[in-house]
């Protein structure tokens, strides 16, 4: 790719994101480590495949921005990203499982990883590698339409159950699930993670209770028995109207500035181990990139917080010496 074909101008005082792939000059002691894996994948997409092009989208529209979170003001020059390629897909969907985790597994433990899919079946492997590559106990913040808690059936797995397979893994308790509100559900669904403990909201109920009470209440949630989060966003949970370029087009989602908000401010305010961001289906857009593009800037506001987190600390710090 030509990194300076993307990008939109070509200014002396702008940095980019092009150019901060494993660059560790003119870095002071303390800077923030970025690892990037690509996981291709969409054998189980429950709907419209093409999911598997989503990474490399994403990763392209990211090559064209600058190294400043402009509407956060926060600036992600002492940064490095490091590229850790994709993850090996191979024609047998238990193996291209067991080589995600495997990935996950590996990546340096000082990389805060972020994880580019793909359909939302690529969650399960993460968290199982997750839970051996991080000494902390963390929860689950996801941002989806679906519950994602149907039963696995042999045979016909797809991206539609990966919290119901991770029950022997995780505790609902450390589980909250904000933008909720796909018709295709009975009730069971929000009863049954409510009785294991979860925490959900819906599309309605966000704007009802208002966006930064609910997303208040799911860090404390998440909090009251973990150390930090691991957050899983699908795509699909931001209305089709802004979202067309994915697997299961969304008519009552979130907002783009309420999904790239909330993951902003989770991140500035806790820990948190990595993020997961898929089902992009690139093909589905009207317009080039267009749904990789609020993709991008979700991954850019998830970069900011953390960025903004150390700063607090380094802040605090300061203070107390």
């Amino acid at each position: 790719m030509d990194i300076d074909k993307i990008r939109v101008v070509n200014d002396p005082t702008v940095k980019w994101i092009s150019q901060n792939w494993g660059n560790k000059k003119e870095l002071g002691a303390d800077f923030v480590q970025f690892g990037f894996l690509g996981i291709p994948f969409d054998y189980a997409v429950s709907h419209r495949p093409g999911t598997r092009f989503g990474p490399q989208s994403i990763l392209d529209v990211l090559n064209s921005y600058s190294l400043y979170c402009t509407d956060k003001r926060v600036s992600l020059q002492n940064t490095v990203f490091h590229d850790l390629g994709l993850v090996d897909i191979v024609h047998d969907l238990r193996q291209s499982y067991k080589n995600m985790e495997n990935a996950v597994v590996q990546i340096p433990k000082e990389y805060i990883p972020i994880f580019l899919g793909g359909d939302h079946s690529i969650t399960d492997p993460i968290i199982r590698g997750m839970q051996q590559r991080s000494a902390q106990n963390f929860g689950l913040i996801m941002f989806d339409t679906h519950f994602d808690f149907r039963e696995p059936l042999t045979g016909k797995e797809h991206s539609g159950h990966w919290l119901r397979t991770l029950e022997d893994v995780i505790d609902y308790r450390n589980v909250a699930m904000i933008g909720i509100g796909a018709p295709i559900y009975s009730e069971y669904y929000m009863a049954e993670l409510e009785k294991r403990g979860a925490k959900i909201w819906t599309v309605y109920e966000l704007r009802k209770y208002g966006r930064e009470s609910v997303i208040q209440e799911a860090i404390n949630h998440v909090l009251k028995h973990t150390k930090g989060a691991y957050l899983s966003i699908d795509i699909d949970c931001i209305d089709q109207a802004f979202a067309p370029g994915c697997s299961v087009p969304n008519p009552n989602g979130l907002f783009a500035y309420e999904v790239m908000d909330s993951v902003f401010e989770i991140c500035s305010s806790i820990p948190v181990v990595g993020m997961d961001i898929n089902e992009v289906s690139p093909w589905y857009d009207p317009q080039e990139n267009f749904t990789s593009h609020i993709a991008a800037n979700i991954v850019m506001n998830f970069m900011a917080g953390v960025v903004k987190r150390e700063i607090w600390q380094g802040m605090e710090s300061a203070a107390v010496l």
